[in-house]
């Protein structure tokens, strides 16, 4: 008889509601759990809503390890509720909202990826220009995770964080800064000066600041010898 093992000790049994949890994010593909490490299931969630003042812009992510999609609401989207597909390895990102602007336009949705248990883990966020498509900017990242061989646990902060950056907002941070620099906004190809990429409905900058500071503050605490 075929029997499913018991829980890794490392990591506890935990459940969220979704809708609870991403009522309280911080940004778009937050994970839900904290479990990041070699093996894990990482699902992240989503909230995109249109309106008046909303704009999310283009991108194209990619992924070394599989991403799965579960829409768990959704209304004048392109994606249906209780729709489930798998991700291309590099793949198109925006709102999937018919109308950006239609504040009754809403998604509700995880992303799940299953972190490399072994081997390099590899991520890229890259964009086109808005006037002839071609490779505008693009950052290729190590996403190895904590666990696998090859892990650099400086790559997004310290050794001694309390709490990992998540290599995705890590770098989806790095391609924005890059994506609205001068250079990163001008087209090599036909010269055309894109448009700054809308960062503030992606919240990747808050998120990575929070984690900046919530490490800072552990060893400010550990440094009074009260953790």
């Amino acid at each position: 008889m075929n029997r499913i093992p018991p829980p890794d000790p490392s990591r506890e049994p935990l459940k969220v509601n979704v809708f609870e949890r991403m009522a309280n994010a911080a940004n778009q593909l937050m994970a839900l759990f904290p479990y990041d490490d070699a093996g894990s299931i990482v699902p992240c969630g989503a909230v995109l809503s249109g309106g008046p003042d909303k704009e999310y812009g283009h991108f194209f992510h990619g992924n070394s390890v599989a991403e799965v999609v579960v829409v768990y609401g959704s209304h004048k989207s392109l994606l249906s509720s209780g729709q489930i597909f798998a991700t291309q390895p590099l793949h198109g990102v925006n709102s999937f909202l018919r109308d950006e602007k239609d504040p009754e336009a809403f998604g509700v949705m995880t992303i799940t990826q299953h972190q490399a248990e072994s081997g390099d883990q590899h991520e890229t966020v890259m964009a086109r220009c808005q006037e002839c498509k071609a490779e505008l900017v693009r950052v290729d990242y190590d996403a190895t995770p904590h666990g696998a061989e090859g892990h650099d646990p400086t790559r997004f902060g310290a050794a001694d964080d309390r709490v990992r950056q998540f290599p995705t907002t890590a770098g989806s941070m790095e391609f924005l800064e890059l994506r609205n620099s001068e250079e990163g906004r001008t087209c090599a190809e036909c010269g055309h000066v894109n448009t700054l990429f809308p960062a503030a409905e992606w919240g990747w900058v808050r998120q990575v600041e929070q984690t900046d500071v919530v490490n800072n503050a552990y060893r400010e605490l550990v440094k009074e010898g009260l953790s």
